[in-house]
């Protein structure tokens, strides 16, 4: 297979055109010269040099791979460097996912700063199910996500940043008391909804919606009752929200998530440091 020292090689051997002068250039013995020649003319499945008593000139297989030799060498190197400069300083992209809810109460307590102190760091955002982004981590097609009750996997590391708790709620001047908004997949929900049934509360309408940011803004606006994360409730500056007293709970783990090789990059480190010296 070739490598970079036989492009190294071949391309001085052909701009000397003589074994003993380039093997005296390179640092290493004519036997290893012409060895490594031979091996790569092989691995070509052609002769590269006409060879004569005065020494060695390309044929026109050597000058078509003389041509490119030169540029993929350079590429090889520039490779080799961006891959060392990712272990030894924090630089590149990121690329992280996070529910949009979930995004709207934790990228704006840490994300400024990241970018104010990393400028050679850019981040790419996905959002969706925090079952999506987990197996997005764990595809590797993420590098990290903040996601909601994260399942133990041998491949991911899970760090728990902060608790939230998805109950009932209302605004003060709520419209609808028989209307009740839910996302009914959510397993949250489910759990709520049987809890109620058992204390006898029901509701003559439901608005479902599988946006919990759609959902919350139609609770504040007096819409209906709807069951939602107190995190998100709270995003709404206004306050006119009420937590039903006595209404279920269901208590969230948000947990940050990543493989463990991504903390060896000196960007993952960066990151991973910045979310948990983050008070959520």
């Amino acid at each position: 297979m070739i490598n970079s020292d036989d492009l190294k090689y071949f391309i001085e051997l052909a701009k000397t055109q003589h074994v003993t002068r380039a093997s005296e250039r390179l640092g290493i013995s004519q036997p290893a010269l012409s060895h490594c020649i031979n091996r790569l003319e092989t691995e070509m499945g052609c002769d590269l040099f006409i060879r004569s008593k005065k020494g060695v000139t390309l044929n026109a297989n050597g000058q078509r791979l003389f041509q490119s030799s030169e540029n993929l060498l350079k590429e090889w190197e520039n490779l080799k460097k961006s891959v060392t400069d990712e272990n030894t300083q924090p630089q590149g992209i990121i690329h992280f996912g996070c529910h949009t809810a979930v995004a709207q109460y934790t990228l704006p307590l840490f994300l400024e700063k990241f970018l104010r102190e990393f400028k050679d760091i850019e981040i790419k955002l996905d959002h969706g199910l925090s079952r999506h982004m987990t197996e997005s981590v764990i595809s590797q097609k993420l590098d990290c996500a903040i996601v909601v009750n994260p399942v133990e996997n041998l491949d991911l590391v899970i760090k728990p940043l902060c608790t939230d708790e998805v109950t009932l709620w209302k605004s003060k001047n709520c419209q609808n008391s028989d209307v009740l908004i839910v996302e009914p997949q959510l397993l949250q929900s489910q759990d709520i909804l049987k809890k109620l049934e058992k204390k006898g509360i029901r509701f003559k309408r439901h608005v479902e919606s599988s946006s919990l940011e759609v959902m919350a803004n139609l609770i504040v606006h007096g819409a209906g009752y709807g069951i939602a994360p107190t995190r998100i409730m709270q995003t709404f500056s206004d306050k006119n929200i009420d937590r039903i007293k006595d209404a279920p709970v269901f208590k969230d783990q948000i947990c940050l998530i990543y493989r463990p090789e991504f903390r060896k990059l000196k960007r993952g480190q960066a990151w991973i440091e910045t979310i948990m010296g983050t008070a959520f």
